[in-house]
């Protein structure tokens, strides 16, 4: 398998440095970003296979980087929201339409980790469970 790359975009230190950690072992490169700004700046030099971003952060919110990620780089990066709660069930409904994965805080590292190793996967995974047909394959 090539080496996948992984841009992680959370503004909590430890969550990051924690995330961080965790990828590097399980052999991706990984390249932090403690805002929407800066990771979006990251995007660009770094060149992720996958975004794992917190839906919170200081200067915008996940749903806008998602947005922008799909703006410069379509389709082709795999995009992980995580978040400890997000703005309302209109906020979680449309992360989860345009959002590759979406888990909740505490992350399942188990269903984490399936869905880093399924790029361009459509299933939506809250609170471990899957979305759809709630076997966790993506829906039909």
């Amino acid at each position: 398998m090539a080496e996948q790359r992984i841009l992680v975009i959370e503004d909590e230190p430890g969550a990051r440095e924690a995330l961080e950690s965790l990828l590097a072992e399980d052999g991706y490169t990984v390249a932090t970003a403690e805002n929407g700004e800066k990771g979006l700046r990251r995007l660009d030099d770094f060149r992720p296979d996958t975004v794992v971003c917190d839906f919170y952060l200081p200067d915008t919110d996940g749903l806008q980087i998602l947005r922008r990620v799909r703006d410069r780089a379509g389709r082709g990066v795999t995009f992980i929201v995580i978040t400890a709660g997000c703005g309302g069930a209109d906020a979680e409904s449309l992360l989860q339409r345009e959002a590759d994965f979406f888990f909740q805080k505490p992350l399942d590292l188990k269903r984490f980790r399936h869905a880093l190793q399924r790029p361009g996967g459509a299933a939506v995974l809250s609170n471990g469970h899957a979305g759809g047909n709630g076997s966790g394959a993506p829906p039909h």
